[in-house]
């Protein structure tokens, strides 16, 4: 073990069904299945790190509940899970479709997560052993429960000098009929460590894109944004200790990939990775997200967390479903 402290992670376990975009499925009525949740995926990749891990969720009463709670266990994570008679919450996106548009389609509505009220576990058995709580903006978008929680969980983890970490995963479909920046701004106080980049720093906090950009990865009005942005989140927010930002543009196959830490007023810039094709649009940041923590708590130098993210974030481009493989260790990139 890397620390004897805990990485605990609070959000939806999923299955995601992957049917080839062509259809083929249909005819070989076999479609591919991964279990996933941007937790979760955070949590996997920090336990094959071995890292100790922590996940809060929810699961159903039946086989399958017991199934990926074992599956979980035997990945060396720690399961808290409440338990009710609801389903397991799913997803549909095909290898080559992308999280952020209308090629995913969800099925979570109601679930076993969505339907739980978190009152199972106590805040210390919650937090026993726990050096680092992380959560995802999706989380707080499920239901009013689950967001009560992580204004409870980020607010008890502050009190307890625990450190929070932020994804600001932007996921339209789930925030329809809500303004998403009200919701999020009520968290921030808490958040210590912040990932996203500089379009969902403005969908969640209201910051503005002030510099005009032309559509292209080296435009440098990318890195100066990225520095206005970070700045701002810290004058308003002044818990916030470290921002990332990561920067993917993709032209049909074809992929251009950096990603930039803002720190002690410093923008720190990683090398640029580049491909032909990409191979899985699913994952990359919660794999920038699980090798930033793991960074942080081993204690390396910034700029070398920063290049150890990106690069792990690049190569589980090529890496089937939700989480990494033994393919990327973060002792070996």
């Amino acid at each position: 073990m890397i620390d004897s402290k805990k990485i605990l992670c609070f959000g939806e376990l999923l299955l995601h069904f992957a049917p080839d975009s062509h259809g083929n499925w249909l005819n070989d009525q076999s479609m591919k299945t991964f279990v996933g949740g941007a937790e979760y995926n955070v949590a996997s990749a920090l336990a094959q790190w071995k890292n100790p891990v922590k996940l809060l969720s929810a699961l159903p009463e039946n086989f399958i509940g017991n199934q990926l709670e074992s599956q979980l266990q035997n990945k060396g994570i720690e399961v808290l899970a409440e338990k009710n008679t609801g389903r397991i919450g799913t997803f549909y996106l095909s290898s080559d479709g992308d999280m952020q548009n209308a090629s995913v389609v969800y099925d979570r509505f109601p679930s076993v997560f969505t339907q739980s009220d978190f009152s199972q576990f106590t805040f210390d058995e919650i937090f026993s052993g726990v050096k680092w709580l992380h959560i995802s903006t999706i989380t707080p978008a499920l239901s009013e429960n689950a967001c009560q929680k992580c204004v409870s969980l980020m607010e008890e983890a502050s009190k307890r000098n625990i450190i929070v970490s932020l994804d600001l995963n932007y996921r339209a479909a789930l925030w329809q009929g809500r303004i998403a920046s009200d919701t999020i701004k009520t968290l921030m106080p808490f958040v210590n460590v912040l990932m996203g980049n500089i379009w969902s720093i403005q969908q969640f906090l209201e910051i503005p894109i002030e510099y005009e950009l032309n559509g292209n990865f080296d435009d440098e009005n990318l890195l100066r944004q990225a520095e206005k942005s970070a700045s701002e989140i810290q004058k308003q927010f002044p818990n916030v200790a470290i921002i990332a930002n990561t920067f993917r543009f993709t032209n049909g196959e074809k992929v251009n990939y950096y990603a930039t830490l803002f720190e002690n007023n410093e923008l720190l810039i990683s090398e640029k990775y580049n491909s032909e094709k990409v191979e899985e649009r699913v994952g990359s940041g919660d794999s920038f997200m699980a090798a930033l923590i793991h960074g942080k708590l081993k204690g390396n130098l910034s700029q070398k967390i920063l290049e150890d993210a990106t690069k792990v974030a690049f190569k589980k481009l090529f890496v089937k479903g939700d989480t990494i493989d033994e393919s990327i260790n973060i002792e070996k990139l």
